[in-house]
């Protein structure tokens, strides 16, 4: 594989150094990249903020991203082109956040392509050429069953390479999770699970994440369940694994009978309904010794919104709380919600701690909580966590140029996305705005913008 994945958010970049003498130095230090130029690909839409897709391929640089009249757009870069093959495909979003893009390759090296779907029949596109966009074709099923409402498309690939597509088929609230598997010599879709992975039994539905495959050899996946489409009905942070999406269990090893629902899965932490966990604010994460580690939110006795923690350890599942705020978000309603909160998963800072990096919108605050490895108590930063990187990604004035909003348009905001290959990063720009939960804009869409992006070279 030529290019190698990488994800820097140039929007939000919080980095707690321990003296001035530190961040003296990487002020002075020269950037690790230095921009060589910059390219237009497209008007892009902006009415609402929604999840692109980038890959990198050994031929190419592919993107998915919906262009500014709403059409759902692939593009195609070459690395020895200097043009951008875009296609626009047969599919129109509206103003729903949900409906990201979502791509992948087969190992035959066509393009498969989904989304722009929450509750609406399935939206799938296959290209019929290898590395080529312009032969994406829409495809009007994939098993034909359970396709009329679905939601949340993601493509992933067992420990075989093989393909596999899954989504919700139903609502918020009533909704299973529906499992493929392709066939690239005869191109059809088949059930890789002849029952749901989970199913709320018309009662709730549950929001996971994951597939995870960990270095155990096991595919991990979490979840929360959630009764309606109010994001205060979220409850009961649950989980399972499985050696190969078909085969599930607990933790303690003890098969789980698919469908799995609320009453026979593994609940991690019984959160009640209205406790102050979110679905979209779950991580998973795993420890310099490979347990897995869950991220999550819940109200204390005060109603204020704390973040704790849940590892898997010999005798079950140890959980803290690693946070002792005053800070509240009582969120609740439907929609993609305007976020006054964000986490990041439990990441290994040095061989004895770990840390949590956090964002309080509301109040202006972000920081990182460092956690001994072995207590998952709060502690000091490790000495190595003080001295990051001693030279900056950028300099100030590629920095500013990357946040910089181009637009007088206050409900704007910049957007990014980097992927590094062969030495070089590029690095997507674009501009949307804020959560509204789904619902148009009351002054309506903003005038175009373009989607860039900016070439760096590594800075000698």
């Amino acid at each position: 594989m030529r290019a190698r994945f990488g994800c820097s958010t140039v929007l939000v970049a919080a980095l707690l150094l321990a003296n001035c003498g530190a961040i003296l130095a990487q002020d002075q230090a020269s950037p690790i990249w230095k921009l060589r130029e910059r390219e237009d690909i497209s008007d892009i839409w902006n009415g609402n903020t929604v999840g692109l897709a980038f890959l990198a391929r050994p031929d190419a640089l592919y993107i998915g991203f919906y262009s500014y009249d709403r059409a759902m757009t692939i593009g195609r870069r070459a690395y020895d082109s200097d043009k951008w093959e875009l296609k626009k495909l047969p599919t129109q979003i509206g103003w729903d956040s949900h409906n990201y893009i979502a791509m992948t390759f087969d190992s035959e090296g066509r393009l498969h392509v989904a989304g722009n779907m929450h509750a609406r029949p399935l939206i799938y596109f296959r290209a019929t050429k290898p590395n080529d966009v312009e032969s994406l074709e829409k495809v009007e099923a994939m098993t034909g069953e359970n396709e009329a409402r679905c939601t949340y498309p993601t493509f992933l690939n067992d420990k075989e390479g093989r393909l596999i597509f899954t989504y919700r088929d139903g609502g918020s609230g009533n909704g299973n999770q529906i499992w493929n598997v392709y066939d690239e010599k005869s191109e059809k879709w088949t059930r890789l699970l002849d029952k749901p992975l989970f199913d709320g039994q018309g009662l709730m539905s549950a929001y996971f994440v994951g597939p995870t495959l960990a270095a155990d050899g096991n595919f991990h996946v979490a979840w929360v369940w959630r009764d309606t489409p109010d994001a205060a009905t979220n409850h009961d942070l649950s989980y399972a694994r499985s050696p190969d999406l078909i085969h599930w269990e607990k933790s303690s090893g003890e098969p789980c009978a698919l469908p799995i629902t609320l009453e026979t899965g593994e609940i991690v932490d019984p959160v009640p309904v209205g406790g102050g966990i979110l679905n979209s604010h779950v991580r998973m994460s795993f420890d310099k010794d490979g347990r897995i580690v869950l991220v999550y939110t819940k109200y204390d006795d005060q109603g204020a919104l704390q973040i704790w923690l849940a590892r898997l350890e010999e005798n079950g599942w140890k959980k803290v709380q690693i946070t002792d705020w005053d800070f509240t978000w009582k969120f609740s309603g439907g929609g993609s919600l305007p976020n006054e909160f964000g986490l990041s998963g439990a990441r290994v800072a040095s061989p004895e701690t770990l840390a949590v990096s956090w964002n309080q919108v509301a109040n202006k605050k972000s920081g990182t909580t460092y956690l001994d490895a072995e207590t998952l108590r709060p502690c000091d930063p490790p000495e190595r966590a003080v001295v990051a990187s001693p030279r900056p990604d950028y300099s100030q004035d590629d920095a500013a140029l990357l946040n910089r909003v181009e637009t007088e348009d206050a409900r704007l905001g910049a957007k990014s996305r980097s992927i590094d290959v062969d030495g070089e990063r590029w690095v997507f720009r674009w501009e949307a705005p804020g959560a509204n939960r789904d619902r148009p804009l009351p002054d309506g869409a903003p005038k175009p913008t373009l989607l860039r992006v900016f070439k760096f070279q590594r800075n000698q």
